[in-house]
């Protein structure tokens, strides 16, 4: 079962969740959608690819490790479709090169894997009320 963190409010956001673990993808689906967000799903580069192609994103959440290109690679990739795209990626294999790739490529957040449905949450309000800026 999810709990919710006490503070956190919905913003009406699209999320976009990439990862090739169903149970991950139907986690942070649940979880963002209790908090308000419309969340879009993908297991890998090329659906996440298609997906946005077909929708408005507000903010991409992708894996590292997965099938096909990665999630920095999705990133990158992404980020030249929509140069506006804020980006997080997580991952359960993190160093600190792997970070500051993610960085470097486009991701404005980066979380190691597991991580608490309060931190996600927080980091994903904090980073979609940056675009309202």
């Amino acid at each position: 079962m999810i709990t919710l963190p006490s503070e956190t409010r919905a913003v009406g956001s699209r999320i976009l969740v990439v990862d090739d673990d169903e149970g991950v993808r139907e986690n942070l689906a649940e979880l963002f959608g209790l908090v308000g967000y419309s969340v879009l799903t993908a297991a890998n580069a090329t659906e996440a690819m298609e997906a946005m192609r077909k929708n408005s994103v507000d903010l991409l959440l992708t894996d590292y490790r997965m099938p096909g290109p990665n999630g920095v690679e999705l990133i990158e990739s992404a980020r030249r479709a929509r140069p506006g795209l804020r980006a997080i990626l997580m991952t359960a294999f993190g160093d600190t090169f792997t970070e500051i790739e993610s960085v470097r490529r486009g991701a404005i957040g980066y979380l190691n894997k597991p991580f608490e449905a309060d931190e996600i949450t927080g980091l994903v309000t904090r980073i979609l009320s940056l675009k309202r800026e």
